[in-house]
C-alpha cells in the first residue's frame, strides 16, 4: 500500500515512517511539510492513501483534502488533527477524509486506519461503483424533522408512511434517530446487520459505500438506515456524525425523512435546526397539546421560521379529544394535515410491519398521508406517482419480509401508538 505522508513537523514524520516501515504490506512513496507541496507530490506519485495533518502551513488539511478528493478520487485521505472529534471530525468528513484520527495515535491505530482506507478503495473501484449515467452528485436533498412532544401521538407511525409515500416520487432515505428505542425497523419489517451506531463507531458516516452498505431497502423502494441495536450504543452516535451523514445524504437521495427521539436531546434539536421542514406530530388530547405548545416555544429559541413549521395532528381516540379549532387557536397555527382515526387500519400494519399507504391504500389515513406527500416532495415530483401507477381495485399483498430477530428486544414493546 503506497501512501504519502504531509505533516509540518519533520520529526513527525521520521517517526511516522519507521513505525510504519515495520509493516510488509505498507511503503511511503512521499512525504510533504505543507499542503501545496503535498498536493504536488500526490499528483506526481499517485499514492493509494494519504496521511495529512490538519495544521498543514499554507493550505491546511482541510483544504489540502479537498484538492486531493478532487483530483485524485482514488487516493483515500486520513486526516489528523489535535482537536477533538466534534467541528473538526465534521470538517474531515465533508471534505471527503475517509479517516479521522485525534493525536496522539498509536501506530497499531494508524495502520489499521490505512489498512482500512485502501480496502474500501479496493472496493469503490470495483464494477459495481461505476458511476451512474446521469447520476447527480451536487443534488441537495429535502431534510424532513419529525418530532412528537409527546410519546403515543404515532410520529414513528407518520414518519413511516410518509417516508414510504414520497418514495412514489422520488429517491427517500429514512433514518431513525430515535437512538436508543427506535421502532422505524419494526414498523417496516426490516432487520439490519448494521446500524447509525456501526457508521459513527468507524467514522464512516459521510463514505458512500459505507452508507450504502449499512443502510437497507424498505418496502415502496425506500432506502432505511435503522437506529442501534441496543440502547447503550447510541453513545457513539454524535451530533458531528448526524451532521455530516446529513450532509451526505443530502447529496444522494431528493428526501431524508427523519424519525427522532420523543425527548428533548441535542441531537434532536441540531436535526430540527438543519430541517427544511419540521413535521410536530400530536393528538388531540390536553397533554398532547401542551407538549406541542412547549416544543413550539423551544423552536421559537432555535428560530425556527414559521414557514418551516408543519403541524400534523393525529387523532388517537374516537372520543374526549379537543377541538381542532381550539387546538389551532392555542398553537397559533393552522394543522397541514389531519390523520382520521381508524384504529384497525393503523393496528393491523403495525402488527404486520406493512405501511398502511401500501397495505390499505383506499383508507383515509393513507390518503391524509399520500396529500401530505405531495405538499413536502420536493418541486415538480409531489404528484408524480398518480402519472406513473394506476389507483389500485385491491390492497396489494404485502412482500414476504423476515422478521426482526429478537435480540432487538425492544420490539416487544412495540405498540401502535408508535
Amino acid at each position: 500500500i503506497r501512501f504519502l505522508l504531509a505533516d509540518e513537523s519533520a520529526r513527525i514524520i521520521e517517526n511516522l515512517s519507521k513505525r510504519l516501515g515495520q509493516e510488509e504490506d505498507l511503503t511511503v512513496c512521499a512525504v510533504a511539510g505543507d499542503g501545496d507541496t503535498a498536493l504536488q507530490e500526490a499528483l506526481r506519485t499517485q499514492p493509494e492513501v494519504a496521511v495529512v495533518d490538519a495544521g498543514l502551513p499554507g493550505m491546511d488539511g482541510i483544504q489540502t483534502t479537498e484538492m486531493l478528493v478532487q483530483y485524485l478520487p482514488h487516493t483515500g485521505v486520513i486526516l489528523l488533527s489535535m482537536e477533538a472529534e466534534n467541528e473538526a471530525f465534521r470538517r474531515a468528513m465533508l471534505a471527503g477524509a475517509r479517516e479521522f484520527l485525534q493525536k496522539p495515535f498509536s501506530g497499531d491505530e494508524l495502520v489499521a486506519a490505512i489498512r482500512r482506507v485502501h480496502a474500501y478503495g479496493i472496493r469503490k473501484s470495483g464494477p459495481a461503483a461505476a458511476p451512474v449515467a446521469g447520476a447527480a452528485p451536487t443534488l441537495s436533498g429535502r431534510l424532513l424533522t419529525v418530532v412528537g412532544a409527546k410519546g403515543g401521538v404515532g410520529k414513528s407511525a407518520i414518519a413511516a408512511n410518509l417516508a414510504v409515500s414520497l418514495a412514489r416520487s422520488c429517491r427517500v432515505a429514512l433514518v431513525d434517530c430515535s437512538l436508543q428505542f427506535g421502532d422505524i425497523g419494526i414498523l417496516l419489517n426490516v432487520s439490519a446487520e448494521r446500524t447509525i451506531a456501526d457508521l459513527a463507531a468507524n467514522n464512516a458516516v459521510a463514505d458512500h459505500d459505507a452508507v450504502e452498505e449499512v443502510m437497507v431497502d424498505g418496502p415502496g423502494g425506500v432506502r432505511v438506515l435503522t437506529a442501534p441495536v441496543r440502547p447503550e450504543l447510541a453513545d457513539y452516535v454524535t451530533t458531528q456524525h448526524l451532521r455530516a451523514l446529513i450532509e451526505h445524504l443530502r447529496r444522494t437521495y431528493d428526501c431524508i425523512v427523519v424519525d427522532t427521539a420523543t425527548h428533548l436531546s441535542e441531537i434532536s434539536l441540531d436535526l430540527v435546526e438543519m430541517a427544511d421542514k419540521v413535521l410536530v406530530v400530536t393528538d388531540l388530547s390536553a397533554t398532547g397539546v401542551k407538549n406541542a405548545r412547549l416544543l413550539q416555544t423551544v423552536m421559537g429559541v432555535l428560530k425556527v421560521d414559521a414557514e418551516r413549521f408543519v403541524l400534523v395532528i393525529n387523532h388517537r381516540d374516537g372520543a374526549g379529544e379537543l377541538e381542532r379549532a381550539y387546538v389551532e387557536s392555542v398553537l397559533k397555527t393552522a394543522a397541514t394535515a389531519e390523520i382520521p382515526y381508524e384504529p384497525s387500519v393503523v393496528a393491523t400494519s403495525i402488527a404486520r410491519g406493512v405501511p398502511f399507504v401500501l397495505s390499505q391504500p383506499q383508507s383515509q389515513a393513507a390518503a391524509r398521508i399520500g396529500g401530505l406527500a405531495d405538499l413536502l416532495a420536493p418541486v415538480g415530483r409531489g404528484r408524480a406517482r398518480d402519472q406513473a401507477e394506476p389507483a389500485p381495485t385491491d390492497p396489494p399483498a404485502p412482500k414476504r419480509r423476515r422478521r426482526l430477530g429478537m435480540g432487538r428486544s425492544r420490539g416487544d414493546q412495540a405498540t401502535a401508538s408508535e
